[in-house]
């Protein structure tokens, strides 16, 4: 598959920045956070739209918790403005470079499927493997602290391998190692 490329520009379209900032209002848990962050709505998209188009995005430190019910667990935040980019990042950088790349039996974060396409292809599978081998065993396991284990150096270079737009890099970079801060 080809690279993908001139994609930096698509993240700070103003339609795009809204879009971004109604969307973490509307999941944000806490509520004051977000109605404050509402109240100043225009100042705040303006902020992230000189921010992206300048290039000079320095993204902030995370707000560490822990909370343990029903296991211990800790929490990484990060501030709304921060948010909103990543966002943007995500939804206009990786996800046209990732998505075509992914399994189709891959439906986490994917737009159209979830929990309900999950189930139906465990069913498709599970029918198949009755057939197939007649009795099978299934291996259910949890990785402990996956995402804080994956190495950042080979994920940076897998991702140079399918982007090539060198501003998109340097804000995705940027963005992982803030996590190093940690």
């Amino acid at each position: 598959m080809k690279r993908i490329g001139n994609i930096y520009k698509q993240i700070y379209k103003i339609d795009n920045i809204i879009s971004a900032f109604n969307e973490v209002c509307k999941n944000t848990k806490n509520k004051n956070k977000s109605a404050n962050f509402k109240d100043y709505k225009s100042i705040y998209i303006a902020r992230i739209y000189t921010i992206l188009e300048t290039r000079s995005f320095v993204p902030g430190n995370y707000n560490v918790f822990t909370i343990y019910e029903p296991k211990e667990r800790k929490i990484v935040s990060q501030n709304m403005q921060d948010k909103v980019i990543n966002h943007l990042v995500a939804r206009y950088i990786l996800y046209p470079a990732i998505l075509p790349r992914l399994l189709d039996v891959n439906v986490a974060n994917r737009k159209g499927l979830g929990t309900s396409e999950g189930v139906r292809l465990s069913k498709k599978f599970h029918q198949t493997c009755k057939i197939k081998y007649g009795n099978y065993y299934i291996l259910k396991c949890d990785v402990s602290k996956f995402f804080a284990s994956i190495d950042h150096d080979i994920l940076k270079e897998k991702l140079k391998k399918t982007i090539k737009d060198a501003e998109s890099l340097k804000i995705i970079f940027d963005i992982i190692d803030v996590e190093k801060k940690v």
